[in-house]
């Protein structure tokens, strides 16, 4: 199966291609891998073998040269000039230039001695020559070579002629310092077990490194490890700083005490580590070589095959997809061909399948036997000859979906069918139908003739809405027949079953229904009187009254089937459009149908969406009543103080007057001029013409008479009444105060 998938996607060829060149890539790898670490090995020994001849080399140039400096302090100790020197405390000047001479003489002889040194206790005296350095007859205070003392001193911590290692000063007049291996040759007779002469012999250290070829300034690096444990380097013989593991790692190899190599960390990189076994001075030596200098040259390989292997990967996936293409050509047609007839025929025959099924529930008269055979012939499993369930699914909201995803209601509603014929093809055959845009219908085989028992499905059907709900979140209402045998019930069996799914209007989404035949209905009388309290309570701004009744209209349809509830529904609509209509028409009042929108069962898939809808609707309905009262309310105040403004001059001005130039009622205009102003329109029109008369008094040399003539009085006794009653003064009084304040 697998590799038909794969040929049926083109990735044949390629694949076998790519793992061919795998294959290769993995065999380089691992051949370069066994032949770099066996290699690494031969390097690794060969390295080994040459470290410890050198080492060997070192150890035989110490030895001999421990021999040339054993004879060279003999053949002083025998010469008959120098022992005067060792031994008498003030030799004559004579034999002391003759003794000095021969000590030069033995230091031209021998180029790679440093230095010799002749010490006479008894004196204090030294008589040194040196290839540079200090020379001469020197008292030991004045000794610039300070560490020869300490080691005369212990002579006894040192074995006979065995090399110590030290530094010493090169000049006199210098910080300048040298490298030499000194040799003691001493008289040491007596009782009290001192030196009573000496003679010291020191060799230079860098002679014996130049005599053995070594490159010690590279990064390669030989230690001495003396008979007192003390790590020096072979380069300065100065002791070498480790730290705490080197300073393990050595003290490991010194208590083997036998010749072999270690790779470990030294100095923090990885290193091979010779040693040697303690020779006649229980020295032992010590050869350090990182392991890069090793396989330096390994390394440059290991990157090469590395590098080629990634070319031959490279070029091997290229030539792999080439390859692959040239070999498809000639098939490459009858493949798509193929593919194109597969999928039209896969296509034509769901389609076919579809058509079938649903002409077989709309149709009422057919021949069973020849419907059962064509429905045999198309491959359809479902038998309406044998017991069957119609399970109707609908989805709930389905506005939502197609809303957000206008394009994929096909797809979710083959989800849809596909997992409800997945759960129940595990009990019984099932085929499925896709109906209306929010519809299916499944067939349902159930092969049993007993009546009907609804606890059996109840949870099969309960696994199809939790399997939506949790693998495409979409929530379904299913309505479900009882069992039948008849293959002409098959069409009234779909009407029922489509009819209890709109029962989901009264029990809520989600719900299973149980689809039985209704054998009898009373009959439903729309509450007219119910009707009309509602739409007064509306009109009187009554909205929670009105919220009530229409819920009590709708609760009333509850015991009945849906198109009872969708008739009362569609009364109401229409009810309240006419309505609206009737209060744009005679009230003058336009309210806007464009904003106001009047809900619709069809919209609503339950009652209590479509109840929230139209409580929405009346809360609406009465805040714009209320805006269009106000600001028509608002309108009659502005034309009332319009016509006291300009006609406050007129003697008839009068309440009377108002209501008959604005064709309204003197109580209507008295009683909202007073809710809106808190004030009656005769105080409004005294008010206006009081200031009018006071503008006149003041700015205007007129009479009283003329004024009050002037502001609409026409008995100037009345107008002194009323003006001092709302200024607090007579009208004379009032231009004689206001003209003195001016002044």
């Amino acid at each position: 199966m697998r590799l038909n998938r794969i040929r049926r996607s083109d990735q044949l060829y390629v694949k076998l291609l790519i793992g061919i060149t795998l294959c290769i890539v993995v065999a380089i790898f691992v051949s370069s891998s066994i032949y770099y670490f066996t290699f690494a090995r031969i390097l690794q020994n060969d390295a080994f073998e040459s470290n410890l001849a050198n080492l060997r080399d070192t150890s035989r140039t110490v030895a001999k040269t421990t021999d040339n400096a054993q004879t060279l302090a003999f053949q002083i100790y025998r010469n008959s000039a120098i022992s005067k020197l060792l031994y008498y405390s003030n030799p004559n000047p004579f034999d002391t230039q003759a003794a000095m001479i021969d000590l030069s003489n033995y230091l031209t002889t021998m180029p790679f001695i440093h230095s010799i040194y002749v010490y006479n206790p008894a004196s204090g005296l030294y008589y040194i020559t040196s290839q540079n350095g200090q020379k001469g007859i020197v008292p030991e205070h004045l000794l610039k070579d300070k560490s020869i003392a300490p080691i005369l001193k212990n002579y006894e911590d040192y074995q006979p002629f065995a090399p110590v290692p030290r530094i010493i000063a090169t000049s006199d007049r210098s910080e300048e310092e040298t490298s030499v291996y000194s040799y003691l040759c001493y008289d040491a007779i007596g009782t009290s077990q001192t030196i009573n002469s000496a003679v010291i012999v020191n060799i230079s250290a860098s002679w014996i490194n130049q005599e053995l070829g070594q490159h010690l300034s590279g990064n390669d690096q030989t230690l001495y490890i003396d008979d007192h444990g003390k790590v020096l380097s072979a380069r300065d013989l100065r002791p070498v700083p480790l730290g705490d593991s080197d300073r393990t790692l050595i003290g490991q190899l010194v208590e083997k005490e036998e010749l072999g190599y270690r790779v470990a960390d030294f100095g923090g990189e990885k290193s091979l580590v010779t040693y040697t076994a303690p020779d006649a001075f229980n020295w032992q030596y010590v050869r350090i070589t990182p392991y890069s200098e090793i396989t330096k040259k390994l390394s440059g390989i290991r990157w090469k095959t590395l590098l080629i292997a990634c070319i031959v990967l490279a070029v091997g996936i290229c030539l792999a997809w080439l390859v692959s293409k040239f070999l498809y050509v000639p098939i490459d047609k009858i493949r798509n061909q193929m593919k194109d007839l597969e999928s039209e025929k896969r296509n034509s025959s769901y389609t076919l399948r579809q058509n079938t099924m649903r002409k077989l529930i709309q149709i009422q008269e057919f021949n069973a036997d020849l419907q059962a055979e064509k429905l045999k012939k198309m491959g359809i499993s479902f038998d309406f000859t044998k017991p069957y369930r119609l399970a109707y699914l609908r989805i709930d909201r389905f506005d939502q979906l197609k809303e957000m995803n206008p394009n994929d209601l096909l797809t979710y509603k083959f989800a849809i069918m596909n997992i409800a014929t997945e759960i129940c093809s595990r009990q019984y055959i099932v085929d499925s139908i896709d109906l209306d845009e929010d519809s299916m219908l499944m067939l349902i085989n159930t092969f049993e003739d007993q009546p009907f028992d609804w606890s059996e499905h109840v949870l099969m059907l309960k696994d199809i809405q939790n399997a939506c709900m949790e693998y495409i979140r979409i929530g379904l209402t299913i309505a479900l027949t009882p069992v039948s045998s008849n293959p002409h019930e098959l069409h009234d069996r779909f009407k029922l079953a489509k009819e209890a799914s709109n029962q989901r209007f009264f029990v809520g989404r989600g719900a299973i229904i149980e689809a039985d035949p209704i054998q009898s209905e009373a009959k439903y009388c729309f509450p007219i009187g119910k009707e009309k309290r509602m739409i007064e309570a509306l009109a009187g701004g009554k909205t929670e009254e009105a919220k009530a009744l229409f819920d009590a209209i709708m609760q009333e349809t509850v015991p009945y089937s849906f198109p009872v509830a969708h008739s009362a529904a569609t009364h109401l609509s229409v009810t309240l459009d006419n309505m609206l209509m009737e209060i744009e028409r005679n009230g003058s009042l336009p309210l806007g149908l464009g904003e106001l929108v009047i809900p619709r069962i069809e919209r609503y898939e339950t009652l209590e969406e479509m109840t929230e809808a139209f409580h929405r609707f009346f809360d609406q309905l009465k805040t714009k009543l209320v805006e269009k009262r106000s600001s028509k309310q608002d309108d009659l105040i502005r034309k009332i103080n319009d016509i006291i403004q300009s006609r406050f001059h007129e003697p008839n001005l009068s309440l009377n007057y108002v209501a008959e130039e604005l064709k309204m009622s003197t109580y209507h205009i008295s009683r909202v001029y007073r809710q809106q102003t808190m004030s009656t329109i005769v105080d409004t029109i005294n008010a206006v013409r009081i200031e009018k008369a006071k503008e006149l008094l003041l700015a205007t040399e007129l009479s009283i008479a003329d004024i009050s003539e002037r502001t609409g009085y026409t008995n100037s006794s009345y107008f002194h009444r009323i003006f001092k009653k709302g200024i607090g003064v007579t009208p004379t009084e009032f231009r004689k105060s206001g003209r003195g304040s001016a002044e």
